[in-house]
């Protein structure tokens, strides 16, 4: 990659953390190392995760990030240095779902909870047996049958069921706009399709190797490492483009 991508000095550097932060393996040690060294140099780091609050929060103290976080596939942003707690979208339709979950949606395995006690979002699992599309299929005419207005977002196995027009994109759009950041010094790295949102927002999104087709025709650039290895390769970049400013 070379650096002349980035005509902008770059302030902020959104990661996805699965599939992207890490894979199957554990966190890369220089990878911590690389975002804490990021972070003491004046740029900032997001994350942007389908993942439940306090799983977020976790790997946001491990990597040394004290800034705001997106979980829930953008249903919850969470300032960790006010600690404000933020719930996106309208859960009318999500909550009369959850409440006949078991038998309008008997093919999918019990969903995970989010860890708050609000209805921001449902994470569906299938059992092993069911083609991944098939079984989108069908929790969308589950959906169009019960007239549901529900986002749904498709992250590696798993569906996730949300209020409308919310998404890691829409969160991390309101999240520049009040924290008076300009999208066009923003760095996003992701690999799946709910990273594509996202990958709309900013300047510029970078792809893993390991990444969807759609999120590679997206980025403007798509590394030939995966996971942590493209995040510290990036990093490097980043830090050295900053330095002509």
């Amino acid at each position: 990659m070379n650096q002349e991508i980035f005509s902008d000095q770059i302030d902020l550097l959104v990661l996805d953390l699965d599939g992207t932060v890490f894979g199957t393996s554990r966190l890369l040690l220089e990878e911590i190392k690389k975002i804490r060294n990021l972070v003491d140099s004046g740029v900032r780091v997001i994350i942007s995760s389908g993942r439940t609050l306090h799983y977020v929060l976790g790997i946001a103290r491990c990597l040394g990030i004290d800034d705001v976080v997106i979980c829930e596939e953008g249903t919850v942003t969470y300032d960790c240095r006010t600690h404000e707690l933020t719930l996106l979208g309208e859960q009318k339709d999500l909550i009369l779902l959850k409440n006949n979950l078991s038998s309008w949606l008997p093919f999918c395995i019990i969903p995970k909870e989010a860890h708050h006690d609000k209805n921001v979002i449902i994470a569906l699992d299938r059992e092993p047996r069911i083609n991944v599309d098939d079984f989108l299929n069908e929790v969308s005419d589950v959906l169009s049958k019960k007239n549901l207005d529900l986002n749904i977002t498709r992250s590696d196995e798993m569906i996730n069921l949300m209020p409308p027009n919310i998404s890691k994109g829409f969160a991390l759009k309101k999240t520049l706009k009040s924290e008076k950041i300009n999208p066009n010094s923003v760095v996003a790295i992701g690999d799946s399709l709910n990273d594509l949102s996202v990958f709309d927002v900013v300047r510029y999104p970078i792809a893993v190797s390991n990444s969807h087709d759609l999120v590679k025709e997206k980025s403007v650039y798509t590394s030939d490492k995966t996971n942590g290895d493209c995040v510290c390769e990036v990093i490097d970049l980043i830090i050295s483009n900053n330095m002509k400013y």
